[in-house]
C-alpha cells in the first residue's frame, strides 16, 4: 500500500470514529430532549453542509476531532442571563450520560471489530498508553502495520477503543475534562481557566505533536 493511501485510510478511519461520536451524540441528546443546534465533524474549512434532524452538519478536511453546539444564539435565547448550553437544562446526571455515551458506543464499536475481551482490552489499556511515551513509536508502527496489510476492521476497532480512552481522561476540552467540571457547569471557578490553559500547553499540545511526527515517520 503506497503512501497516499495509507493516509486515506488513516484519514478515513479518524473520520469514521468521529462521525460515530457525531451521531451518538445528536442522537443521545436529542432523546433527553436537549438536541444539538449545530454539530461540526472534523476541523478546519467547511467543506460541505447540510440540515438533517432539525441540526446543522458540517464536514471539515481535519479529521481530528469535532464539536457539537448546545449553545443559543442571542436572537434565540431571549431569557437574561442567556442559557450557556441547552445541556444545563438536565439534571446532573443525565448531563453526564449525554457527555460519556457517545464515547461508550466507541467501546462497542471496538467489541464488534476485535470481539468483546479484546475490545475492552483495547480500551482500558488506552488509559496508561497515554503516558507511557517510551511504547508509542512501537504502538504507531503495529498500527501502520495493520494499514499496510489492509486490516481495516482490526485498526478502526483499536483507533475507536484509544480515542474513546484519551477523551474520557479528565483533560480540558475532551469529556473527560466536561465530566470532572460538571458540578460547576453553570459558573466555572476562577482556576479552571489557568488550569486548563496549564494542561493544553504542557501536555494537550506536546503529545498531539509527538504522536503525529510519529504516524509521519512511519508513513513516509
Amino acid at each position: 500500500m503506497d503512501r497516499l493511501t495509507l493516509l486515506f485510510w488513516l484519514w478515513m478511519l479518524l473520520l469514521a470514529v468521529n462521525v460515530m461520536w457525531a451521531l451518538s451524540q445528536a442522537v443521545v441528546t436529542s432523546a433527553l430532549g436537549v438536541r444539538p443546534l449545530d454539530v461540526r465533524v472534523g476541523l478546519g474549512p467547511k467543506l460541505v453542509a447540510w440540515r438533517m434532524a432539525g441540526i446543522d452538519w458540517s464536514l471539515h478536511p481535519i479529521s481530528l476531532g469535532g464539536s457539537a453546539s448546545f449553545a443559543p444564539k442571542p436572537e434565540d435565547a431571549p431569557q437574561d442571563p442567556p442559557l450557556k448550553s441547552r445541556l444545563n437544562k438536565l439534571p446532573p446526571p443525565l448531563h453526564a450520560l449525554s457527555l460519556a455515551i457517545p464515547w461508550y458506543v466507541q467501546i462497542g464499536v471496538a467489541m464488534a471489530c476485535l470481539g468483546p475481551a479484546e475490545g475492552f482490552h483495547q480500551f482500558t489499556e488506552g488509559f496508561p498508553a497515554v503516558f507511557n511515551l517510551a511504547a508509542l513509536p512501537e504502538r504507531v508502527e503495529r498500527f501502520v502495520g495493520l494499514l499496510r496489510d489492509g486490516e481495516l476492521v482490526r485498526a478502526w476497532g483499536i483507533l475507536s477503543a484509544r480515542m474513546a480512552a484519551l477523551n474520557l481522561l479528565p483533560i480540558p476540552t475532551l469529556a473527560g475534562g466536561y465530566l470532572m467540571l460538571l458540578p460547576w457547569r453553570d459558573k466555572s471557578p476562577k482556576w479552571v481557566t489557568p488550569i486548563s490553559i496549564a494542561l493544553l500547553a504542557l501536555f494537550v499540545m506536546p503529545w498531539s505533536l509527538y504522536v503525529g511526527y510519529l504516524f509521519f515517520k512511519a508513513i513516509f
